[in-house]
């Protein structure tokens, strides 16, 4: 899409969102701060009065914490306002569809258990559309295992899942697991070895239900690609099955956000910010469908 696509948008459907911005995000900025100031009173009292040294630190850390978090509230409101309409006129004018939450996550249920079936999952801003005559779905996910100084992040990134020509095997590909490589990730998948690609054997397993198609599918150009994407992202998941395909590429922090309220920045710059990581989305679909369609 052209600057004068991006011009459009703005002066279009977005020109009512945007003309009222400032003044949405000076209220919640004044909500923020009488809030706040609340909880610091609340917290100097515990400083005061809380005759324990240990206990008073405690509990006016732990005000300071659920006063920042409850008092974010409004300009998490106000965030969510501009990105909701946002999120849709873009993908409107895309030809692509925006679900914020709730949605079905295309693809995940089927590679959950290569991620070493995480407990917590939070899936956010799916877009849904088609694409050289083949249906594609790709979103945010992050997930979690465990919980308190035990938690820690499995994945954070984008899942992007397309139809493709039907293939009769499920072909999985991870990333290289060590001493578990002699474990099997599923029931009835097999470890397919490239030895002409030690640099790729290195860095993957690939396992699958049929060694020949396999090898087909994560052929040379393949293979390189997907170590293109190692070097990018760091972690790959990729899941090949009937019509399926579905891959999963770790990116650090949050994509398709208007970004803070409390910065007081132009409403088409934060446009700009959501246009740009949705075309990079869009390309990086792209290239999934030119590799696995």
């Amino acid at each position: 899409m052209s600057a004068s696509d991006f011009d459009d948008l703005c002066d279009g459907p977005l020109a009512p969102v945007l003309a009222g911005l400032e003044t949405v995000r000076q209220a919640a900025i004044r909500r923020f701060w009488m809030m706040m100031a609340g909880f610091v009173v609340a917290a100097l009292a515990a400083l005061i009065f809380i005759p324990n040294f240990g206990l008073r630190l405690f509990t006016a850390f732990a005000i300071g914490l659920v006063g920042w978090i409850v008092s974010s509230r409004p300009l998490d409101r106000a965030g969510r306002a501009l990105k909701d309409p946002v999120l849709a006129a873009i993908g409107s004018a895309r030809g692509v569809t925006y679900a914020a939450k709730n949605f079905v996550a295309d693809g995940y249920e089927a590679i959950h258990p290569l991620f070493g079936r995480p407990g917590g999952r939070d899936f956010r801003d799916r877009f849904l559309g088609e694409d050289d005559g083949r249906a594609f779905a790709f979103y945010e996910a992050t997930l979690v295992s465990g919980s308190g100084k035990s938690r820690r992040e499995v994945f954070n990134g984008l899942v992007i899942s397309l139809k493709r020509h039907p293939v009769q095997s499920e072909t999985i590909v991870i990333p290289d697991r060590g001493l578990f490589n002699f474990f099997s990730p599923g029931q009835g998948l097999e470890r397919v070895r490239f030895e002409d690609d030690p640099d790729f054997e290195q860095k993957f397993e690939v396992y699958s239900t049929a060694i020949g198609e396999a090898k087909a599918l994560i052929n040379p150009v393949v293979r390189e690609q997907l170590k293109a994407w190692r070097a990018a992202h760091g972690k790959v998941i990729v899941r090949l099955a009937g019509e399926d395909a579905t891959v999963a590429l770790a990116g650090k922090g949050d994509r398709f956000e208007v970004g803070s309220m409390l910065k007081s920045t132009p409403g088409r710059e934060r446009v700009r910010a959501v246009w740009d990581d949705l075309e990079q989305g869009m390309v990086q679909m792209r290239q999934v469908n030119r590799v696995f369609g």
